[in-house]
Parts: C-alpha cells; sequence; structure tokens
C-alpha cells in the first residue's frame, strides 16, 4: 500500500498567498486583513506587485504596509503623494526603495517629506523622474546618511552639483547614466569618500571624456559604464586592481 505525500506546509502558504493577493480587491474592505501577522502582510505585498503589475490605489497598501518592512518595490505602481505619506508613516525601518518604471503621479512637496522621515535608507532606484535634480539630491543625502546605492538613470534634472552633497557619502553603487553630469562631477567625487567607496559606477551616455574618467582612483571599482560617453582608449581605466567589467562603446 502506498501512501501520497500532500502537499508540503510551505508550499501550501505560498499557494494561499498568491490566491489572496490576485484575489485582494475581494478582501480590502474585511477588517481582519490588517489585522494579519507582517509576515503574511509582507508576502502578499510581494505578490501583489507581482500578479497585479503594482498598486493602483491608496486603500491596499494601507492595509498591508507595516513596520517590519525593509525593502519596499513600487515599480509599475501608480505612485502618489498619499503612497509616499504611507510608506514614511508605517514603514521607519525601511532600507530599500524601488520606484523605478512607477506611474509617477506625486509632487515634490511628497517626495521630499518621505524623504526626510526615511533616515535609515541605504538604497534608492527611481529612474526618468523629471523631480529629481541636485536640490533633491542633497536633501537625499543629508537625511539619509546610510544611503550606498543610488539609481538616478535618466533623471535628467541631475547635474554636476550634486557632486558637492555625494562626495562625503558611503556610495558603493551609483547610476547617474543619461543624465546631466560632465566630468566636473566625477573629478569632485574622485578623492572623496565616495569615490574612494564605488564599486559599481554607469556614467554611461553623459558628457564624459577620459579626462573625468583619469580622475578616479580605480581602488575599489568593479563595475563601470560608460557607453555612449568620448572614450578614445582604455589607458585610463585601472586594470589589474579590482576591475571585473566595463561597458563602453568605441569612439568614431
Amino acid at each position: 500500500m502506498s501512501v501520497r505525500a500532500g502537499p508540503q506546509p510551505e508550499t501550501l502558504f505560498h499557494s494561499c498567498i498568491r490566491f489572496v493577493a490576485k484575489n485582494l480587491h475581494l478582501y480590502k474592505n474585511i477588517e481582519y486583513v490588517e489585522l494579519l501577522p507582517a509576515l503574511v502582510k509582507n508576502a502578499i505585498f510581494l505578490n501583489v506587485v507581482r500578479v497585479h503589475k503594482g498598486f493602483h490605489d491608496e486603500e491596499l497598501p494601507r492595509l498591508l504596509l507595516n513596520s517590519s518592512l525593509t525593502r519596499i518595490n513600487l515599480s509599475t505602481s501608480t505612485i502618489t503623494d498619499g503612497i509616499l505619506m504611507l510608506m514614511a508613516e508605517k514603514c521607519p525601518h525601511l532600507r530599500s526603495l524601488t520606484l523605478t518604471e512607477g506611474n509617477y503621479r506625486f509632487t515634490r512637496t511628497g517626495l521630499n517629506a518621505m524623504v526626510q522621515r526615511l533616515g535609515k535608507l541605504q538604497q534608492l532606484y527611481v529612474r526618468n523622474c523629471p523631480l529629481i535634480d541636485d536640490e533633491f539630491v542633497r536633501l537625499l543625502t543629508s537625511s539619509c546618511p546610510q544611503l550606498d546605492t543610488l539609481d538616478l538613470e535618466s533623471c535628467k534634472n541631475v547635474g554636476d552639483e550634486s557632486a558637492e552633497c555625494l562626495r562625503d557619502m558611503p556610495l558603493m553603487r551609483l547610476n547617474v547614466s543619461h543624465t546631466s553630469i560632465t566630468d566636473k562631477f566625477l573629478k569632485a567625487i574622485a578623492n572623496e569618500r565616495c569615490g574612494k567607496t564605488l564599486e559599481d559606477l554607469n556614467v554611461g551616455h553623459c558628457p564624459i571624456t577620459s579626462d573625468g574618467l583619469s580622475a578616479l582612483s580605480w581602488n575599489t571599482i568593479k563595475y563601470i559604464g560608460f557607453e555612449g560617453c568620448s572614450i578614445e582608449d582604455l589607458e585610463i581605466v585601472g586594470f589589474g586592481k579590482h576591475l571585473k567589467y566595463i561597458c563602453w562603446t568605441i569612439s568614431n
């Protein structure tokens, strides 16, 4: 006689979470959703982003956001001032926030207010957002001193002035490709704290030349991207140290 083993508890848990996430609109007006354990809320939150391609109202995040969340991904979500304030109020221990590819419906006031209340933030990903500029970067660095990862790709209003506040940050990963930075930016951070901690740097499609790249120390950089920049050769690159990956376009 053979006995077929039933589904493992972990499998059942994930199946239930996926079902609830897929049909969460049926439960959002039921009081017990807000009373669920944080572990369950967090699992549902993650699955909603996957199943529904983000959040598109404030009611569901209001039920699910909680103080145990340290990582939030709102890519593909409709992001409003209300959503930003909910995160600031309910997630004081947030370490990583992804807004990239979101439907940006927030204001500068809402964005600034959120950042000022997320002092433990270490990673921020927000691409192609016109509200992100040098003034915001200044506020971000003063409010979030532990920031080590910053992805501002295609934020066209970020330029050389951001270097002044970024140079003292313990940044390990920085993506400022498709922004308005120049060689002046790289020279400003090169010999400061930021320039000595950077491991991953992307300055692709910016008006960067060999003059700017040669200013970097290359003592810590492992990954460098300068695709689309006016770099005629690789003599300025620190080969033989820690470099593992280069993304580069040969100039005509």
